[in-house]
C-alpha cells in the first residue's frame, strides 16, 4: 500500500514538473507554428493581388500582419511566456508587437517612395513595379484616377513608372501613409499600459520611436 502511495505521489509529481517545464515551452511551439501559416498566407495574398487597384487599406494591413508584424507579436508574447507573466500581459505584448510590426511595415513601404536607390540598396518604388500595391498607393489611389490607369497598364508606357511615382507623392498618399503608421506606433504605446513602469517597459517604448524617427 505504502509503495502504490509512493508510486502515485511520484507520478503526480512528475506530471506537475512536465506541465510546469513544457507547457511554456508548448505555448511557443504553437505561436512558431501561426507565423510559419500566417507567412504562407501572405504571400498568397500578395500574390493574387498584384496591379489590383481594388485593394482595401484592411486587405493590406491583413497581408502586413501575416508577412511582418504576426513575426513580432508572437516573438513579444513569447518574451512574456517565458518570463511567467499573466493572460492580460501576455495578451498585451502581443497586441504591441502587433501593431509595432505593422508599424514597421508601413514605414517600410513609404522608403520605398522617399529614398534614393543608394539609400535602399535597390531601385526606388520596386514594391510599385512589381505590382506589389502598398498604404502608399492605396491612399493615393483614392484620389488619383489617373494613378490607377497607370497601374493597370503595368507600366507598358515609357516613364510610367516614374509618372506613378509623383502621383503618389502628389496625391497625398506619402502623408496618409505616414499618419497610418503614427497611429499603429500609438496602439502600441497604448498596448504596453498594462505592464509595470521598468527599463525593460523603456526599451519598448523606444524601440517605436526608432521605427518612427525612420520617416522623420
Amino acid at each position: 500500500m505504502l509503495c502504490d502511495c509512493a508510486r502515485g505521489h511520484l507520478l503526480l509529481q512528475c506530471y506537475i514538473d512536465y506541465d510546469v517545464c513544457w507547457l511554456p515551452l508548448l505555448q511557443v511551439i504553437k505561436l512558431i507554428s501561426k507565423v510559419i501559416a500566417d507567412f504562407a498566407n501572405g504571400e498568397i495574398s500578395q500574390a493574387s493581388s498584384l496591379f489590383d487597384t481594388s485593394i482595401t487599406l484592411q486587405q493590406y494591413l491583413d497581408k502586413s500582419f501575416y508577412k511582418t508584424a504576426s513575426l513580432i507579436a508572437a516573438s513579444c508574447r513569447s518574451s512574456a511566456v517565458f518570463s511567467g507573466m499573466g493572460e492580460l500581459e501576455k495578451q498585451a505584448m502581443y497586441d504591441y508587437g502587433k501593431h509595432l510590426g505593422l508599424a514597421f511595415q508601413v514605414v517600410d513601404d513609404i522608403l520605398d517612395f522617399t529614398q534614393t536607390a543608394e539609400q535602399l540598396g535597390k531601385p526606388q518604388g520596386q514594391d510599385l513595379a512589381s505590382g506589389n500595391l502598398t498604404a502608399p498607393v492605396i491612399f493615393a489611389l483614392r484620389r488619383s484616377p489617373e494613378l490607377e490607369s497607370i497601374i493597370q497598364s503595368e507600366f507598358t508606357e515609357n516613364d510610367a513608372l516614374q509618372q506613378a511615382l509623383e502621383l503618389v507623392n502628389s496625391a497625398g498618399g506619402i502623408q496618409a501613409a505616414r499618419d497610418l503608421a503614427e497611429a499603429e506606433a500609438d496602439l502600441a504605446r497604448r498596448a504596453l499600459t498594462c505592464v509595470r513602469d521598468c527599463p525593460a517597459k523603456r526599451s519598448l517604448e523606444l524601440m517605436v520611436d526608432y521605427v518612427l524617427d525612420r520617416i522623420h
